[in-house]
Parts: C-alpha cells; sequence; structure tokens
C-alpha cells in the first residue's frame, strides 16, 4: 500500500471514530408532551410520537419543536405520520418527501420533512439520481437465477460480527448508525436487526440486514454492502430474498429500504426484487463522508 493510500486511509479510520463520539450524544426524549429522537450523528430531529390534541394545539407543539431543532442546530425535522396527521405538518411548513405503504401495522406511512438549515434542502446532482431511477424503472423485475457454487448464503451469526464491521468499514466512510462498533453490532443482531451473509471459502464477502420494528410489522432492509471484487453477481438479491422469507414467516408486513440516490446498484437490486419507488429524502444520512439523498423502496409482503 502506497503513502497516499495509507493516509487516506487513516483518514477514514479518524472520520469513523469521530463519528462514533458523536453517537453517544443521541437519545430519546419526551419534549412538549412529544417523543423524540435527537439524531446528533446525522443532524435530525425525528418526531416519533405526538399526543392526540387538538389540531391547532398540536401545530403549536411542532413550531416549538422546529425552534428546538434550531436550537440545537439540527438541520432536519422529520416524522413518518398517518395521513389524518399531514394536514397538521403542511400547516408547520413540512413537505411530503415520500410515503412507506403499510409502515403503521398495515397504514400508510407519510415522510414528513422540515430543513431549519436552508441549505440542507438543497439536493445535489438530481438529473443523475433521476436518470439512475428512470433506469430502474424500465428494467423489468427479476432475480438473479443463481450464484457461484463457491458462495453460501446464510444468517449471521456473533463470529462473523469482525468481518461484518471490516466489510463495512471498508465500504462506507461515515455511516448513519455506529456499525463500526462491534459491542453495538452485537447488541442488535437477533434482538432488533437480522443479518444475512454471502460467504466464499471463509470471508464474508456480502452483508444485508432487516432493522425490523415488531410493533407496526415493518422491517427496514440496510447496511447492504458487497466487496468490490464480488460485485455484478446478484449477491445482494439473494440476501435480501433470504431476508424477506424469514420475515414473511414472523408474519411482518411492510419492507422498505432508504438506498443511496447516487448508487445505481443498490437501486436496481431493490426494482429487481419488486420494490417501489416512493419517494427521495433529500440530504437525509450522513454516509461516506457527508449527508446524501435517499431513495425510498417499499413492498408489501402481506398479501
Amino acid at each position: 500500500m502506497n503513502k497516499s493510500a495509507v493516509k487516506q486511509q487513516q483518514q477514514q479510520q479518524q472520520q469513523q471514530q469521530q463519528q462514533l463520539s458523536v453517537f453517544e450524544r443521541n437519545k430519546e426524549l419526551i419534549y412538549e408532551d412529544a417523543r423524540l429522537y435527537l439524531d446528533f450523528a446525522n443532524s435530525r430531529l425525528k418526531i416519533i410520537g405526538l399526543p392526540n390534541v387538538a389540531s391547532n394545539i398540536a401545530q403549536k407543539r411542532i413550531e416549538k419543536l422546529k425552534d428546538y431543532a434550531a436550537h440545537l442546530n439540527l438541520g432536519k425535522v422529520l416524522c413518518n405520520c398517518l395521513i389524518k396527521e399531514q394536514e397538521t405538518f403542511l400547516a408547520c411548513g413540512f413537505k411530503e418527501e415520500g410515503r412507506i405503504d403499510g409502515f403503521f401495522d398495515g397504514e400508510d406511512a407519510y415522510c414528513m420533512s422540515f430543513f431549519t438549515d436552508r441549505e440542507r434542502e438543497i439536493s445535489k446532482d438530481q438529473q443523475k439520481k433521476n436518470d439512475i431511477i428512470d433506469m430502474c424503472l424500465k428494467s423489468p423485475p427479476k432475480l438473479n437465477s443463481g450464484i457461484d457454487q463457491s458462495i453460501t448464503i446464510r444468517k449471521a451469526q456473533k463470529e462473523d460480527i469482525p468481518q461484518i464491521k471490516g466489510l463495512l468499514e471498508n465500504i462506507f466512510k461515515t455511516y448513519p448508525s455506529p456499525i463500526f462498533d462491534e459491542c453495538y453490532l452485537e447488541n442488535i443482531m437477533d434482538r432488533k436487526t437480522m443479518f444475512m451473509v454471502a460467504e466464499r471459502k471463509g470471508e464474508i464477502i456480502s452483508v444485508a440486514s432487516a432493522e425490523m420494528d415488531q410493533k407496526n410489522k415493518n422491517a427496514e432492509i440496510t447496511d447492504c454492502a458487497t466487496n468490490p471484487d464480488f460485485r455484478g453477481q446478484g449477491l445482494l438479491t439473494h440476501l435480501i430474498a433470504q431476508l424477506e422469507h424469514a420475515l414473511k414467516e414472523n408474519n411482518f408486513k411492510t419492507l422498505y429500504s432508504l438506498s443511496r440516490a447516487i448508487e445505481p446498484g443498490i437501486n436496481m437490486a431493490l426494482q429487481k426484487m419488486h420494490y417501489n419507488y416512493r419517494g427521495r429524502l433529500i440530504n437525509n444520512c450522513n454516509i461516506s463522508g457527508g449527508f446524501e439523498d435517499m431513495n425510498i423502496w417499499v413492498k408489501r409482503i402481506d398479501a
């Protein structure tokens, strides 16, 4: 490895460590009778739940939450709300960026956002991202017929965590959740998140996971990464198919994924798996070194 590559690797490791320290500030709390998640790593305030009050009272509370986010220098406020709540958010200046069919135990969620940082509201390379979606939508959905016999698709075990962490570290400079922390991965594996891996000769070459919401019977397909040497073989589609099978057996209703809008591969993989494009979250996540737009892909599995 030359000096330039070593320096780049060191800088990436430093970025990852800095982000891990920021994750320690993240927390859930009650403010103005609303249940919130303060996400400093992604500079977001998530409204998880609002009390059932009259619309005019709810609007006043939401306005205070916007001020609270600005006070904390959190650049984006977001909420997945029911259709009956949407008008209240629209009245407070929120915009619908997309929707997730069946998110609330079969009822649709509307992805509402407000930017306290107006510069963050501006999306870069929109045409390129739109072209990727057009390419995906014109491609017929299908699953790759097979994979190399030397590759095994299986559920991840705790013993796989060091390799999973290493693969994710190599692919992403930064990430919206603390996946570079082995203790975090051990804590969420199986209890909250199901991981599937592709293994070849003892080496994990691809990974995908499903973050499960047992209450609402939805799961987010996430943490998708493939070793660059093994891309183009459809490994992610096979991993996602195995996750879907397991989730369907456990009576989940909706699967969704927030994919990097600038990356054709993961968007194409989801289209092949019969996921439907449902919108784009602007500058939503701190991933690979900066804020990125995330495309919303949704699939109902309760039919």
